[in-house]
C-alpha cells in the first residue's frame, strides 16, 4: 500500500507541473443528454465532442460555444470549453469557463479538479490547496486529494496547514513511514526540532523491533547540533539493536564528528563486515570509506586490514577483490595487487575501472610483456577505450618497439575526449617521450609544446622536457625556463634538481651544476641512481678534480654495472660525451 501511495504522489507531481498537465486528465463523465430538452442542442454537444475526439479543436471549442449559447444553464458545456483552453493554454479562458461550470454544478468533483490543477498551474498554490482539501473532505476514497493538497500547502509555504493534511493520512493508514517523514521535514523546515523527534518516535513506537527508526531519530538530532541526545539514542539503540547495521553506521557518524578516529574506524569496521548485510552492500560501503579516508596511512592500513578479512570471508566476490588490488596497491604492494586484480577480472571481466588499476601496475619496464598482453586482451572488450590504447602503448615504449608505442598512444589521443585536459596532457607527454627514444626529435618537441599547452602547470612534462632539450644541448634558455618552473611547482624535487644541474653543465656554469645534483643525490639518499653519480662525476671533470669524477662514476657503475660507457670513463679517466 506504501507504494501505491507514492506512485499516485509522483504521478500528481508530474501532471501537476507540465505545462499542459491538467488537460492530461481522465475523461469525466459525459454530458447528460436526458437533461435537455431540445434535440438540435443535443446533436450540437455530439458533434462537439466528436470533432474534440479527432482533434480538431477549433471546430470543437466553436461547437462548445454554440451550444452554451443555447444552453447556458448546463455546466458541462463550460468545462469542456475549459478543457479547450487549457490545452492552448489560454488559462484566462479556462478558469473564466471553470468557474461557470462550478457555479452551475458545484457538486461535480471533476470540475473542480480542473479548476484545482489550473490554479496550481497558474502558482496560486494557496487557492489550489484549498480546493483539493474540500475535495478530500467530500469524496472518499481521498488519498490523492490529500496529497496534492499537502503538496500545495507546501508550495505556499503553509507548513502547519500541510502537516494537517498529513494528519489526516495518517488517522487513515496509521503510521506510514512516508507520510510521517514528510511531516518531519516540515517540521525540521521550521526549525521545530522536538516536533520532528515526536513525529520519529511514533515511528520507533510502531516498530519497536526495527533499530533503524531510532538511527533516525538519532541522526536528526546530530544533524541539529544535539550531540548529547544523538549519543543518547545511539546508546539505547545499541542495547537492543547491537548488529543493525543502520544503528552502527550511526555511531561512525557521530564519533566522526567528534573526531574520535578510534571509535569511528571500530563502529565502521563493524559495518562493513556486518554479516546481515548483502555483498554489494558491503562493497559500496567498503568504497565510501576509502574514498573518505584520502591519504590518512592509518585509515589506509585499517582498510587493508579489513578487506583482507572480507577476501578470507568471501574469496569468490570479484568487487572486493578489486577493492582489495586498489588498497595493496596504495599500500606499495604491487605483485599482490596484480593477483588481486587478475581474480576480479576472472570473475567479472566487464569492468573497465579495474582493467585499467590493474594494468597502472604493470608499467614498470619489467613488465612490458605482461602489459602489452594483458591490455590487448582489455582491448579486445572495450576497443574504444583510450585509456587502454595509452597503456598499451606505455607497454611497447618500455619493450624498445617505440614505431608501436608511438602507433598506439596517438590511437588513444584521437579516441582521448578534449574535456579531460590533465589525462590528454600526459598522454602527449609520452607520446614526446616515446619519439625522443626514437630519435624524431622534431616530433618530441611537438608533443610536448601541445602537451604544455594542455596542462602549462604539469610539473613532470616541464622537468622532462627540459631534460631532453638539455641532453641535445639546443635551446638551452627555454630549457632553463621550463626547470626552473617545475621547481617552482615542486620545490625541492630531486629528479628536477638534476635536471636543472644538468642545464647549468651545458651551459658551463659548472660549480652551480655540482651545487644542484649534489642536492639532488642528497634528498635520494640511498636511492639516488645511477644517472645522478654519473652526471655528478661529469660535472667534477669539468671542474677538474678528476679524483673525485672517478670516485662518483665508480659508484654510478656499482648502480649500472653493465654500463660501457661508465667502464671506459673510469678506465681512461677521461670525459666521453
Amino acid at each position: 500500500m506504501i507504494k501505491n501511495l507514492l506512485t499516485k504522489f509522483l504521478c500528481f507531481c508530474f501532471l501537476l507541473f507540465c505545462s499542459d498537465s491538467f488537460a492530461q486528465l481522465a475523461e469525466i463523465k459525459p454530458f447528460d443528454t436526458a437533461k435537455s430538452d431540445n434535440a438540435t442542442s443535443d446533436r450540437i454537444f455530439a458533434d462537439a465532442v466528436k470533432e474534440n475526439m479527432l482533434g480538431n479543436a477549433k471546430e470543437a471549442e466553436a461547437l462548445f460555444n454554440k451550444f452554451v449559447t443555447v444552453k447556458p444553464d448546463v455546466a458541462a458545456g463550460y468545462y469542456e470549453l475549459a478543457r479547450l483552453n487549457a490545452k492552448e493554454n489560454n488559462t484566462v479562458k479556462s478558469e473564466q469557463n471553470i468557474r461557470k461550470a462550478i457555479s452551475l454544478d458545484s457538486t461535480n468533483k471533476w470540475y473542480k479538479e480542473l479548476f484545482g490543477n489550473l490554479l496550481a498551474t497558474t502558482n496560486r498554490y494557496a487557492e489550489a490547496a484549498e480546493v483539493f482539501s474540500q475535495l478530500a473532505n467530500n469524496n472518499k476514497p481521498n488519498e490523492d486529494y490529500l496529497l496534492k493538497a499537502s503538496l500545495l500547502y507546501q508550495r505556499a509555504k503553509m507548513f502547519e496547514k500541510s502537516i494537517a493534511v498529513l494528519e489526516q493520512l495518517v488517522d487513515q493508514r496509521g503510521a506510514d513511514e512516508d507520510v510521517l517523514m514528510q511531516i518531519n521535514q516540515l517540521y525540521l523546515k521550521q526549525n521545530k526540532i522536538e516536533d520532528a523527534a515526536k513525529t520519529l518516535r511514533r515511528l520507533v513506537e510502531a516498530n519497536p523491533k526495527e533499530g533503524r527508526y531510532y538511527a533516525l531519530l538519532a541522526e536528526m538530532y546530530l544533524n541539529n547540533k544535539n550531540e548529547n541526545k544523538a549519543k543518547e539514542i545511539y546508546d539505547e539503540a545499541e542495547k537492543k539493536f547491537p548488529e543493525d547495521i543502520s544503528v552502527q553506521l550511526g555511531y561512525a557518524a557521530y564519533y566522526k564528528s567528534k573526531n574520535d578516529s578510534v571509535k569511528y574506524t571500530e563502529y565502521i569496521n563493524k559495518a562493513i563486515g556486518n554479516r546481515t548485510i548483502d555483498e554489494q552492500t558491503q562493497v559500496t560501503l567498503l568504497v565510501s570509506y576509502l574514498q573518505d579516508m584520502g591519504k590518512d596511512s592509518a585509515a589506509i592500513s585499517n582498510a587493508l586490514v579489513l578487506t583482507e578479512t572480507l577476501v578470507k570471508q568471501k574469496p569468490e566476490n570479484g568487487a572486493i577483490q578489486g577493492v582489495y588490488g586498489d588498497l595493496l596497491s596504495m599500500n606499495g604492494r604491487p605483485k599482490e595487487a596484480i593477483e588481486a586484480y587478475k581474480k576480479s577480472l576472472k570473475k567479472d571481466s566487464t569492468n573497465l575501472n579495474i582493467w585499467q588499476q590493474f594494468l597502472f601496475n604493470l608499467t614498470d619496464k619489467p613488465n612490458a610483456d605482461s602489459l602489452i598482453y594483458y591490455s590487448e586482451n582489455a582491448l579486445t572488450l572495450f576497443p574504444s577505450a583510450a585509456i587502454l590504447y595509452y597503456l598499451n602503448g606505455i607497454g611497447y615504449v618500455n619493450k624498445g618497439n617505440y614505431s608501436k608505442g608511438i602507433k598506439a598512444i596517438t590511437t588513444a589521443i584521437d579516441y582521448q575526449p578534449e574535456d579531460n585536459k590533465g589525462l590528454l596532457s600526459e598522454m602527449h607527454a609520452s607520446l614526446g617521450d616515446a619519439y625522443n627514444s626514437n630519435k624524431e626529435f622534431t616530433l618530441s618537441d611537438k608533443a610536448f609544446e601541445e602537451a604544455l599547452k594542455l596542462a602549462p602547470e604539469n610539473a613532470t612534462v616541464l622537468n622532462n622536457y627540459a631534460y631532453y632539450l638539455s641532453v641535445r644541448n639546443v635551446r638551452l634558455d627555454d630549457a632553463e625556463k621550463y626547470s626552473a618552473k617545475s621547481l617552482q611547482l615542486r620545490p625541492g624535487e630531486a629528479t628536477f634538481l638534476d635536471t636543472y644541474g644538468w642545464i647549468f653543465y651545458q651551459q658551463g656554469k659548472y660549480e652551480k651544476a655540482r651545487e644542484l645534483i649534489q642536492q639532488a643525490i642528497d634528498k635520494n639518499g640511498k636511492n639516488a641512481d645511477a644517472t645522478l653519480y654519473e652526471h655528478l662525476g661529469d660535472v667534477y671533470f669539468k671542474l677538474n678534480d678528476v679524483e673525485k669524477a672517478v670516485q662518483n662514476w665508480m659508484k654510478a657503475k656499482e648502480k649500472d654495472p653493465g654500463n660501457e660507457q661508465l667502464e671506459r670513463k673510469i678506465k681512461t679517466k677521461k670525459l666521453y660525451e
